[in-house]
């Protein structure tokens, strides 16, 4: 069956770029020195999530506790701040898996106890969402927790200068801790973003990029990667051409997300063409339908405008959200169809 043929809208897997994108991420850790452990509420997929341990990774991480419930790895991370409700089913994955959990409070790290159940203490290293703010509260937490093994830190879009500051305050925390007695054997960071810059916080020993399975358009306004490397693209059909200077497509915020290309301010990348979609409803794409020039070589691109009927392929600007918005995703190989996978750990939001 070929791709195109798919009822829309659709999510499709080139599993060649998929491969790809796995294995040079996986290259590129051996590389730096460090572990790979990726983050899988990306696709949130059990076969992808196998694809990656194969390849080479330590284990997973996971932002929800759900999420590790049904998606495979021996060694699990929960990258997320814990709950004490939560810690029973915490408790009932360390039977069969060895799991770790990240804590930044000393009433949290007091909860987390159990056989199996390892702690890394997180440390904000600039980005403001979560994490100790000091050395010694680094010190006071590891000193609260049961199975301290680490530290883990999340450096987001954190630029070059950012790095830099954040190894000096790694390197802090980890001489504190060191002065207190604690060995911290897990130094756990990296992003999709930050993957590259990992050298400069040389004492890291494993990262938890998610979005590199696949990337999105985010991602390429990023110049984290080009349209190639975009493994998963959304094919939508123009239901519509009745506003001048305006198509409407059959994939909305119930499709895409509401999350909008990285510093860009449009919801996805049209492949092939050179159109905008600025708006969007549940259910409808607004685009702008700007004509592509052709290019030197007289390909590239023609002047018609757009068909109803027509479809198109579009790499979403957030990926992870996009997924998770999608029962089953088709996957397959040059513009063919070879089957579907479930998202297995699609609304595992708890």
């Amino acid at each position: 069956m070929d791709a195109l043929d798919l009822d829309t809208p659709a999510l499709y897997i080139d599993l060649d770029v998929l491969e790809r994108n796995i294995a040079r991420m996986q290259e590129q850790c051996r590389a730096w020195g460090v572990a790979l452990r990726p983050h899988v509420k990306t696709h949130k997929i059990a076969e992808i999530a196998q694809l990656q341990l194969d390849a080479g990774a330590i284990g997973i991480t996971v932002a929800k506790v759900g999420e590790a419930e049904v998606l495979p790895g021996d060694d699990v991370l929960v990258a997320y701040p814990l709950l004490k409700a939560k810690l029973p089913r915490v408790r009932d994955l360390a039977k069969q898996r060895r799991v770790k959990v990240a804590v930044d409070s000393v009433e949290v790290a007091r909860d987390v106890h159990g056989q199996g159940i390892e702690t890394l203490v997180e440390i904000d290293v600039g980005v403001g969402r979560c994490g100790a703010q000091s050395p010694q509260e680094a010190v006071d937490i590891a000193q609260a927790c049961s199975g301290f093994q680490g530290i883990l830190y999340w450096p987001s879009w954190l630029d070059q200068a950012g790095f830099q500051t954040a190894c000096v305050k790694i390197d802090a925390v980890l001489d504190a801790l060191a002065a207190a007695g604690f060995e911290a054997k897990v130094v756990s960071g990296g992003s999709t973003p930050g993957a590259s810059k990992t050298p400069l916080i040389p004492r890291t020993t494993e990262i938890r990029p998610g979005t590199y399975v696949f990337y999105d358009a985010s991602s390429m306004a990023a110049k984290l990667c080009d349209e190639a490397d975009c493994a998963l693209r959304v094919l939508t059909t123009v239901v519509s051409t009745a506003v001048p200077g305006q198509c409407v497509i059959d994939a909305g915020s119930k499709t895409f997300s509401s999350d909008q290309t990285f510093g860009v301010g449009t919801f996805g990348h049209f492949v092939g063409r050179s159109w905008i979609m600025r708006k969007m409803n549940e259910e409808h794409g607004y685009v702008e339908p700007h004509p592509l020039t052709p290019s030197p070589s007289g390909r590239g691109g023609t002047n018609r405008e757009p068909r109803v009927g027509e479809k198109v392929w579009v790499v979403p600007s957030h990926v992870c959200v996009a997924v998770n918005l999608h029962d089953e995703i088709w996957y397959g190989r040059r513009g063919r169809v070879e089957g579907s996978w479930k998202v297995a750990a699609r609304g595992k939001v708890r």
